[in-house]
């Protein structure tokens, strides 16, 4: 099946996969998948179908990717909103059932009055800041704080979480906040308060500081086949076997025969220094790959990695492929995940184009075709431009 130009395929069963590994380590607790940012570029409403019934909870970061869920059939999982929530949109959290964060009292207040207004209770769970300098209580309010929303009309306070800054590269700091947080809810236990589902550890987290497991876990990018740096450096033993669920694909347009001495796109940047073949792709920056992997990214043709050559533009891309066999036009590239037995990890494009891996996949275009496929076969295709609607094969 064609494709057109460029085409990012998920591969469900190396998400099932991932998450059977992922259960291995917390065979007995709760799993809250993170989904937020269109499931991490893969797909959200795609991705939370298949894992729903799987994993206990679903974490988002606003009240829109909730209720896309919603309306798109996710209706037997709790679906948890990860970051604060705008006054404006406390209505939608009740009429989508969702679960929202409180780190404010007037959040709180605010989400009572629409509790009373509608004669319905909603459930909570409470950000406390152990070192994430971001968004929470911090530890010396909860002992106000938390009592004073368990007390609210029509809340519910049904967990209380805490979040990593550094549990990939701090794990002594890391392991020092779980203790402040078990500490602090040791406490609030012992007055009466709770108890409430404890919940701190990423995939980092995870996989760095066991202690961190608690009632549920919040993985995200080891769901998605994507390790923390640490391992993928080798610097520490993952003991998962983990697959790549995305693989971003594109295809040969144009093959050109360039003498040497001469410069490849736009600033002049690159010149051949012998006689090259050179492909040209339909991916650019404008597809999310990025700009910054020119004359430094890779990918898989033929079985072989080739270099990227040249500036990246916003549609095309030009590879060097002098030297490889059976190179065509219409031939399929791929610029990351794995082809012909090849892999080229996430981790790696990343670090070339200077960023991290969660941005390689979440930057994927809108306009970039999802192509699903489970036991081999195609399941569904989504081009957010031609056809936003579902068309299931």
């Amino acid at each position: 099946m064609d494709f057109g130009r460029i085409w990012a395929e998920i591969d469900l069963s190396a998400l099932n996969h991932n998450l059977g590994q992922v259960r291995s380590l917390v065979p007995d607790r709760k799993m809250m998948v993170a989904v937020k940012a269109d499931a991490y570029g893969h797909g959200l409403s795609e991705i939370a179908l298949e894992l729903q019934g799987k994993v206990e909870a679903f974490g988002v970061a606003g009240v829109e990717e909730g209720a896309h869920l919603r309306e798109a059939g996710v209706d037997r999982t709790d679906i948890i909103v990860l970051s604060p929530v705008p006054y404006s949109e406390i209505p939608l959290l009740f009429e989508r059932s969702l679960v929202p964060s409180v780190t404010e009292l007037e959040f709180a207040r605010r989400l009572s009055a629409e509790s009373r207004l509608r004669d319905a209770g909603i459930q909570v769970h409470i950000e406390v800041d152990t070192g994430m300098g971001r968004t929470g209580i911090s530890v010396s309010e909860t002992a106000e704080f938390i009592p004073a929303v368990a007390g609210l009309p029509g809340l519910e306070v049904q967990g209380v979480f805490t979040h990593f800054p550094a549990a990939d590269n701090d794990v002594a700091f890391t392991e020092s906040q779980v203790k402040e947080y078990e500490q602090l809810l040791d406490r609030l236990e012992a007055k009466g308060l709770g108890p409430f589902v404890r919940h701190a550890a990423n995939s980092a987290g995870l996989m760095n500081v066991p202690v961190s497991r608690l009632d549920m876990a919040r993985p995200g990018l080891v769901v998605y086949g994507i390790l923390p740096d640490s391992y993928y450096k080798g610097e520490r033993e993952t003991g998962l076997d983990l697959k790549p669920v995305m693989s971003l694909r594109s295809r040969i347009v144009n093959l050109r025969d360039i003498p040497a001495g001469r410069s490849i796109s736009y600033d002049r940047n690159f010149f051949t220094k012998h006689d090259s073949r050179i492909a040209v792709i339909t991916a650019g920056y404008g597809d999310g790959y990025p700009w910054s992997l020119t004359n430094r990214g890779q990918a898989i043709v033929s079985g072989r990695r080739v270099p990227v050559v040249g500036n990246v533009c916003m549609d095309l891309t030009m590879l060097d492929v002098t030297g490889v066999q059976d190179v065509s036009i219409g031939q399929t590239v791929t610029l990351f995940g794995t082809a012909d037995g090849v892999t080229i990890p996430v981790n790696e494009v990343a670090a070339a184009a200077g960023t991290i891996p969660y941005e390689i996949i979440c930057r994927v275009s809108p306009r970039v075709p999802r192509v699903y496929l489970k036991n081999g076969k195609i399941t569904e295709v989504r081009n957010l431009l031609s056809n936003p609607d579902r068309n299931r094969l």
